[in-house]
């Protein structure tokens, strides 16, 4: 194994902290991914890993044959984790990349767009139950917690590695491309006068899943071509975005007799 120390001479480390820290890719394209569970995942997923950082006290051994592995000292990989009790191991990860056209093209299950969701851990749990419950894909608008957020990695638990998804885009291209692939847009709102059991969840539709607390905005409820609510106790003003997220795409799974064929 390689050894690499930290320093400001030292650029490609500066630049996997720094997509950490602001939730981004790397210059050359790769997801920094933090912990053996993850890399993993990542691996198990059909995905090139190129290359694991290991703090000198982790065992590496087990991703020696799937990626180049260099090893740093406590000081320098403490720099380097964006957690405060890491496992020691942080791996780049080449993911797919894809376009709204790719989700929209004959999508198995409801579309999810994420309006300005600002909490990661919301992201990621949308995310997780994206998967769970067979969504062709998840669409964030701009302004949108990033995918790549080390907080929203983690709370995917993997998911964001596999679930294809678009970022930052605008509500009018979003709209547009929906229209043109004739997959009708719902909202969520607790005022609606119709349920989440009154919708066809057999065809193709896209779920508009409004920010924490302020909900949806007025320029997102008028693209929407019907609003749903989920029936819950009136004491309860709202359901957390990333728990209506898992009730409507059950509701979904459930309704195209998905929940049969997958249980065990």
């Amino acid at each position: 194994m390689d050894t690499i120390a930290l320093g400001k001479h030292n650029p490609r480390l500066i630049e996997i902290r720094k997509a950490l820290e602001n939730g981004e890719l790397t210059p050359d394209g790769l997801l920094a991914v933090e912990g053996p569970k993850l890399i993993r995942e990542a691996h198990e997923s059909g995905l090139e890993i190129a290359a694991v950082f290991a703090r000198r006290d982790t065992p590496v051994l087990a991703f020696a044959d799937v990626a180049d592995v260099y090893t740093l000292d406590e000081a320098a990989f403490k720099k380097l984790q964006s957690t405060e009790t890491s496992q020691g191991l942080i791996g780049l990860v080449r993911i797919h990349t894809y376009q709204m056209e790719n989700i929209t093209d004959n999508p198995k299950g409801p579309i999810v767009v994420l309006g300005r969701l600002q909490d990661p851990g919301n992201v990621g749990a949308i995310f997780r139950v994206s998967e769970s419950f067979g969504a062709a894909g998840c669409v964030g608008l701009a302004d949108t917690a990033s995918p790549y957020n080390p907080k929203t990695v983690r709370a995917s638990a993997g998911s964001v590695l596999r679930v294809p998804h678009v970022w930052n885009a605008t509500i009018d291209h979003v709209t547009s491309v929906l229209r043109n692939a004739k997959i009708p847009i719902v909202g969520t709102s607790p005022h609606a006068a119709k349920t989440i059991a009154e919708w066809d969840w057999s065809a193709p539709v896209a779920v508009w899943i409004g920010q924490e607390g302020g909900g949806m905005e007025p320029k997102e409820a008028q693209v929407c071509d019907a609003m749903l609510r989920i029936p819950h106790r009136t004491t309860v003003e709202s359901l957390n975005s990333a728990t209506a997220a898992a009730i409507i795409l059950y509701e979904a799974f459930r309704r195209r007799g998905l929940d049969e064929r997958f249980s065990l």
